[in-house]
């Protein structure tokens, strides 16, 4: 089975109060689905964090431009838990610097919801698990494209996308998504070179 096998691409990005997925909560999240003719289906929302202390890093909240005002009327991470599995449940999922979303998706479910990982997703026994193959556009970034640096503003700047607006979750996402095709077209080519 290959990419264009799949009916379905799922792009993700989130926004935290940390770097650290065991202390830190996510804020923002936004989940992109592309069908095989190029639909894309876009679900994101805020996410109100509880800043109790240790969860949250002041330098984290300032890279996100945190503004609380913003979040006064955003759901809790309970409220859309239900939500971030069911756009997740199917393969593959991509995106930039996986192991750090993935990781803050899991352990924000651990702390605030009664959701266990499992060998498949079922609702009525709150068990997940996540879409596979887990997609690291880093990872196809470091293999495909002459870069020094494989982060969002280094990868934008080489593709020659707008770096205005990095560190908010939809921008994040469309920008993973761009990233994960110029991937792709890299690698044909340097199969086809071969």
């Amino acid at each position: 089975m290959n990419i264009t096998d799949y009916r379905t691409i799922t792009y993700f990005d989130v926004e935290t109060t940390s770097l650290n997925p065991q202390k830190g909560e996510i804020i923002q999240v936004c989940i992109v689905t592309e069908d095989r003719e190029g639909n894309l289906d876009e679900w994101s929302t805020k996410i109100r964090p509880r800043l109790q202390e240790g969860t949250y890093d002041r330098s984290a909240l300032k890279i996100n431009n945190f503004n609380p005002k913003e979040y006064i009327d955003a759901p809790i991470f309970e409220d859309v838990a239900d939500q971030i599995i069911e756009r997740l449940r199917w393969g593959p999922i991509v995106a930039h610097n996986a192991q750090f979303d993935v990781s803050f998706i899991e352990s924000n479910l651990q702390r605030y919801t009664e959701w266990k990982p499992g060998q498949r997703t079922d609702f009525d026994k709150k068990t997940y698990r996540l879409g596979y193959p887990v997609i690291d556009t880093v990872t196809l970034a470091y293999l495909l494209v002459p870069s020094e640096r494989q982060n969002l503003m280094a990868l934008r700047e080489h593709f020659g996308m707008t770096k205005s607006g990095g560190h908010e979750a939809v921008k994040d996402v469309y920008d993973t998504r761009q990233i994960f095709w110029h991937c792709l077209e890299k690698c044909l080519e340097v199969r086809e070179s071969l």
